[in-house]
């Protein structure tokens, strides 16, 4: 029987893709294992979002190809943004890889398998595979993004924003609660735009809602350009989408904004945001920050700080810019030092720990909804892990329940960014 392992780095679109091609991988036979020696075939999907991602990729690319000099029958797969960004030139910097299979190609996993596999001899006849899935999964639904932020390469390595068929989606998640999944995750680079034949990401959330058996739903991303009043209202009045939104700021200065491409300004999402609190009070609201991109001074850094204090977001993804060849924003002088770049970005890791902190502070002595998702050990003592109808982390000491199960607990303390809990 084949074996293959599996790398992945980069957004839950990654985790979506790797998961897709797992499955196909394991109709032919292909069963998974845990150690990268051990495999076959080895699988990286990577990222292209930001410089560090793509060290991190290569090096591990590397290591898989020195394993490679002692086991020359093994196969390296390289696939995802990187793959597409750089084409076969990754053969030449990492001797070893046999092939590269860019974003864009991923979409079709089956396609991927009978070009890759399904033409060599050795795999034939062999007995399918047949993968548990988790109680919570990603599902896409929508591909490629037509924003063309300037920093970004998404767009150049994923393609033309489509919006996958409604159909198509409410088929893919019923077949997953089906299987046992209880929560998915619907996945886009901007869910805000998507359009079904005049059916937009509302719509789809109530079809998606009506499926029997899943208890939970969740979506990213949305982009404030274009976050509609009518798709909170509706999250307001459906039980089973949870009560957070991601929704990437980036920065709080217009001027910046303006030079980002981001197609709105701070008055605009201050308003977003007033209006989210009103229709959903208990919503987590989360974001992506980027601090040092071209030209940003103290003034453009100082009016983020002021902005993250305001919103108090329940948590951040935070990151320094670094170019990204191809984007209008290589075009611009990278003039921020990279000390400055750093100084400033633990500035702000520092101003929203101390707020994620708050927040989880203020949860102590309330009654949450938490889904269970399975056993975890931490500091030699069981738990089980699960999330609110936010996006907040929970731990409660472990007890003999499925994963899937929806409990009440309450609060009894916070650690700074998870919460310790007891069931009621």
């Amino acid at each position: 029987m084949p074996s293959v392992y599996f790398q992945t780095f980069g957004c839950q679109m990654n985790v979506a893709d790797s998961d897709a091609l797992q499955r196909a991988l394991a109709a032919r036979g292909y069963a998974p294992v845990p150690a990268p020696e051990d495999a076959d075939l080895i699988v990286v999907n990577t990222c292209s979002v930001r410089e560090h991602a793509e060290l991190r990729a290569r090096a591990r690319i590397a290591e898989f190809a020195a394993v490679k000099t002692r086991r020359p029958e093994m196969r390296i797969w390289v696939i995802g943004c990187m793959a597409e960004r750089f084409g076969e030139k990754l053969k030449e910097t990492i001797p070893g890889i046999d092939a590269v299979i860019g974003a864009p190609e991923l979409v079709d996993a089956e396609a991927v398998v009978q070009r890759y596999i399904d033409k060599e001899k050795h795999a034939a006849a062999v007995n399918p595979v047949h993968p548990a899935r988790g109680v919570s999964e990603f599902v896409p639904v929508m591909r490629g993004c037509d924003n063309y932020c300037a920093y970004c390469v998404v767009p150049f390595v994923r393609g033309r924003e489509t919006s996958i068929p409604a159909d198509d989606v409410v088929r893919a998640v019923s077949e997953r609660v089906k299987d046992g999944v209880c929560e998915v995750t619907l996945l886009g680079q901007n869910v805000n735009s998507y359009n079904d034949n005049g059916n937009d990401f509302s719509d789809l959330l109530r079809r998606v809602a009506a499926i029997e058996g899943l208890l939970r739903i969740r979506f990213t991303t949305s982009h404030p350009k274009d976050l509609s009043e009518k798709l909170v209202h509706t999250i307001a009045g459906i039980p089973a989408v949870c009560r957070h939104i991601h929704l990437p700021v980036q920065s709080g200065s217009d001027r910046i904004l303006s030079l980002m491409n981001r197609r709105y300004t701070v008055a605009h999402y201050r308003t977003l945001i007033e209006m989210i609190r009103k229709l959903l009070p208990d919503a987590d609201i989360t974001t992506d920050l980027l601090v040092g991109f071209p030209s940003e001074g103290e003034e453009d850094f100082a009016s983020t700080l002021e902005l993250v204090e305001q919103v108090r977001f329940t948590a951040a993804f935070m990151f320094a810019y670094s170019v990204r060849q191809g984007t209008a924003a290589a075009k611009l002088d990278d003039d921020v030092p990279r000390g400055t770049k750093t100084g400033r970005l633990n500035r702000l890791i520092t101003l929203q720990t101390s707020i994620t902190r708050s927040i989880y502070e203020s949860m102590v002595g309330r009654t949450l909804a938490m889904m269970a998702y399975g056993p975890v050990e931490k500091r030699g003592a069981k738990f089980l892990k699960g999330q609110d109808r936010g996006c907040k982390r929970i731990l409660i000491p472990c007890i003999d329940m499925k994963a899937g199960t929806i409990l009440q607990v309450r609060a009894v303390r916070s650690s700074g960014m998870t919460i310790i809990a007891e069931r009621i």
